[in-house]
């Protein structure tokens, strides 16, 4: 298995991992605790079946900087907002429902929520994200797949990345725990992306507190006899392995 650790500069590089962007937070460390929970705008059924307008998703970008995100919705969608007003039905922009490329430009940490549920504490966040999809701007509290890593297939022409989800530690609301695996390839089109496949969540638990490229937790093996691709994703107690012959995504395990 190979390890590849080289900054990602255009994209035809060697696998990296996800860098840090430029994106603007707000408030970060927002530790100013309340009693009780936040519910989820995005993901409430009752609002998403009174919504009838799809937002397009985004399926090609120029660049793929680091501020690229990927958003998975949920079965059914996730509603995407003109502003935070979330009770007021006239900013509510529609529901997008496939897989989309997003820029994320500016994340609130508007309020950390605390509860005391079987004995232990509990936390939940307001917490939201001004993003960028097909130049429009809209607001969400559903948590976007950031990119951890990166391979450009050449015989292919196409993007292979692993897209992860953070699920917090505690009062850490986006930081450390990545969950909610996806396998996205892109085919690489005139310096830009355009989305080919996006896995569903992959079938296995990480389980560690970060995904690092120090950690050596990400193997991969690129075959040219065959011109296919293997990747392993080694978690706390489960390993995900899987073979990408330029079309289909085959489960090793």
């Amino acid at each position: 298995m190979a390890r590849f650790v080289c900054c990602l500069i255009s994209v035809l590089v060697a696998g990296t991992f996800h860098a840090s962007g430029q994106k603007f937070v707000v408030a970060p460390f927002n530790f100013n605790i309340q009693n009780g929970s936040y519910t989820p705008a995005s993901t409430d059924g009752k609002a998403l079946a009174g919504v009838k307008t799809e937002i397009p998703a985004q399926t090609f970008v120029q660049e793929p900087g680091p501020d690229l995100a990927l958003i998975c919705p949920r079965p059914g969608g996730i509603l995407l907002f003109k502003s935070m007003k979330k009770t007021d039905p006239a900013h509510t922009a529609g529901k997008l429902v496939d897989p989309s490329l997003a820029i994320v430009d500016t994340i609130f940490h508007n309020q950390v929520y605390s509860q005391r549920v079987d004995g232990q504490e509990s936390f939940t966040f307001d917490l939201w994200y001004s993003v960028l999809i097909n130049g429009k701007r809209y607001y969400t509290d559903f948590r976007p797949h950031t990119f951890d890593y990166r391979y450009p297939l050449v015989y292919h022409k196409q993007l292979f990345m692993v897209a992860s989800q953070d699920t917090g530690n505690e009062m850490y609301a986006d930081k450390g725990y990545p969950e909610y695996f996806h396998i996205a390839v892109f085919d690489m089109q005139n310096g830009g992306i355009r989305t080919r496949f996006v896995s569903e969540e992959l079938p296995f638990h990480y389980g560690n507190e970060f995904l690092d490229e120090s950690d050596n937790v990400i193997k991969s093996q690129y075959n040219e006899k065959d011109h296919t691709f293997r990747i392993e994703i080694e978690g706390l107690n489960e390993t995900y392995k899987g073979i990408w012959d330029g079309n289909v995504l085959k489960h090793l395990n």
